[in-house]
This record gives C-alpha cells, structure tokens and sequence, in this order.
C-alpha cells in the first residue's frame, strides 16, 4: 500500500491536499508514530510536504457506515429487506415512514433500526395516510423513539416548528420554496396564500430583499404555529399574517402584489381568479398542481383561459416538476406573468 508521511506540523496541509486530489484511502485511517503521520493513499504521486512510499504498515482500518440492511440482515428474510422503504422524508428530528403492508408484523423492528443508525432522528413514525381534509392534514403513529409528533425544521436559515398532525407541510418542498426565493426581487410585495406554518414566509423573508411577506392561513392551528415561527426567527418586521379564507380576507387588503405564491396542488386554480384580481400589472404567480406528466401542456392551457376569462392574461413561463406524488404524477409549479 501507498502512504505519504510526512511531520505533524504539516499533517492538516497534506491532508487538505490528498482530499483535493481525491487519492485518500476509503478503507483505512492515517497513523501517527515517532513524530510523523502515514495518510493511507490509492496511488503514488508527488505531494509537497510529504514523502510517498510504498510500505507494509498496517493501518486501523475506517469504520464504514452501518445500514439499516446490515441491522437488519439476521431478522428479515431476503425478500422482507427487498421491501424495505428507501425513501423516506425528515421532518426536523422525525423520520417519516412508509411501511408496506407485508412489513406491518416488523414496522416496530425497522423503526428502530432506522433510529439506530440516524442520529439527528429522535422519533419514527408511520404515515397512516396521505393529507386530506379541509386542512390537509395527515394522521401518523410512533414506531420508536421519543413520543412527539412536533418538531423543529431548519432549512434555508430558518427554524420552522410544527406538529405533524396540525398543519401541512413538506420538507420536500424546501427546493422549490428556494427557487422561487432567488426570483424575488428587491423591494417586491409578496403574498403566500395558504401559508401554513410560515416555510414560504419565513424562507422567503431570510433569504431574499422582498419589502414585506404576507400570509394568509385558513387553519388556526397553523396559523398560530406561524406566528409563534416569526417570533422565532425574529422576522416580526418583515412578515404579516392574516388567518381566514383567502376568498374572504384578501378582498379586504387594500394593496396589490407584485408576486403571488399558490402552494395549494389540489384546488389551487379555483382561487387563481382573486389571485389575479390581487397582482400588479406585470407581475408574477407561482400556481401548483399535481398531474400527470403528459397533461401538464393541457393544463397550462386551461391556467390561460382562466386568466382570460377573468380578464387578466397570463403567459406561462415555465411548468416545473418540484416533487412526485404518486408514480407518473407531479407536483407541479407554473409561473405566471401577468400581460395586464
């Protein structure tokens, strides 16, 4: 095996370097002895500082990453580890599961291991349905670990709480609530229909040079969440919330926006009319709705009549995919350019 050894006094400098050169051994750890220190290396090279050889020395080999398979591998069958759920959304310090139903009998056995091996996870648990209601609120069960259903998210430098069953949202979202941040522009008035807990808010207040952010939030519960995430985050001064029907409370805001954000996929083009009763001249909407792949043109088309309808033209510059809901559906953005 290669190493380069080289003086203490220089060990952080040859270790910057083997790292840049990407020719760090992946299976063992550097030794020190007698004043120097071996970096275990893939191949010879020159490296200032530092003397390559080839030698004999046996390192302490790296401990690798365990797995949920490798926890697992003595209490599941092949198949069982086969069905094992790969994919999985963190919420804070909760880990989000969903469990087939012929993994039901062990769903205990696997929560745990996930616990086990994650350590920023304090719970697991159980997604026992998708979102629904008038809220869109979701039911889930704790598997394992701490028996709490509110967390606290961090994300773009903002911390947002919320209870699981309480009030919407999607740490997959954290993306696409990222991208429409960099549109934002300096100065601009924005609106967030049906904000929840804040993420669009708040994200959009820390991260961009909008004057002010407006929310509008039908569930008290997420409502009252949000206001206590603005304390939080001290953003008072830059975000404002209303909490009702937007049908009911944007009519009585005496202002106009200069960008519009709709993050409603289910009904969201039944408000698109107030919303662009609400939009500056020239403006911006970011309208969300989950669809098949191909009927995202078909849609875009009826985003148009809509707006022509209403008297308010629209082009759409882009659809973007920000997000699968089920296989061949997507949760997808359209932004909108107000003509009028």
């Amino acid at each position: 095996m290669f190493a380069a050894y080289t003086e203490l006094q220089n060990a952080q400098a040859v270790k910057e370097f083997l790292v840049k050169k990407q020719v760090v051994h992946p299976d063992f750890l550097p030794l020190k002895e007698l004043g120097y220190i071996y970096f275990p290396i893939t191949k010879k090279m020159a490296v200032p500082k530092a003397k390559v050889v080839q030698t004999k020395i046996t390192f302490p080999p790296r401990e690798k990453p365990r797995t949920v398979d490798d926890l697992l591998k003595n209490k599941l069958s092949k198949e069982e580890l086969e069905l094992l759920p790969r994919s999985q959304e963190i919420v804070g310090h909760i880990l989000i599961l969903e469990i087939p139903e012929e993994l039901t009998s062990k769903e205990k056995l696997i929560a745990e291991a996930y616990l086990n091996i994650n350590r920023q996870i304090d719970t697991v648990v159980r997604k026992e349905g998708i979102h629904s209601g008038e809220f869109r609120t979701r039911t889930v069960r704790i598997l394992a670990g701490k028996k709490s259903k509110e967390t606290v998210h961090k994300e773009s430098g903002v911390d947002i709480k919320l209870h699981l069953e309480k009030t919407y949202f999607s740490a997959r979202s954290g993306n696409e609530r990222l991208r429409i941040t960099k549109m934002i522009k300096p100065g601009e008035d924005v609106l967030v229909m049906f904000s929840g807990a804040a993420p669009y808010p708040l994200v959009f207040a820390r991260n961009s040079d909008a004057r002010q952010i407006y929310g509008i939030e039908l569930n008290p519960l997420a409502h009252a969440y949000a206001h206590e995430n603005i304390h939080l985050n001290r953003l008072e001064h830059k975000i404002t919330l209303h909490n009702g029907n937007v049908l009911t409370i944007l009519p009585k805001l005496k202002r106009k926006f200069d960008r519009i954000a709709m993050p409603l996929p289910k009904t969201g083009e039944d408000f698109l009319p107030i919303a662009l009763s609400k939009v500056k001249p020239k403006g911006i909407i970011h309208l969300y709705s989950f669809l098949d792949e191909k009927d995202i043109q078909l849609y875009a088309q009826k985003i148009k009549d809509i707006a022509r309808r209403s008297n308010h033209p629209v082009r759409v510059l882009r659809s973007v995919q920000c997000g699968q809901f089920s296989p061949g559906t997507f949760r997808v953005c359209f932004d909108l350019k107000v003509l009028e």
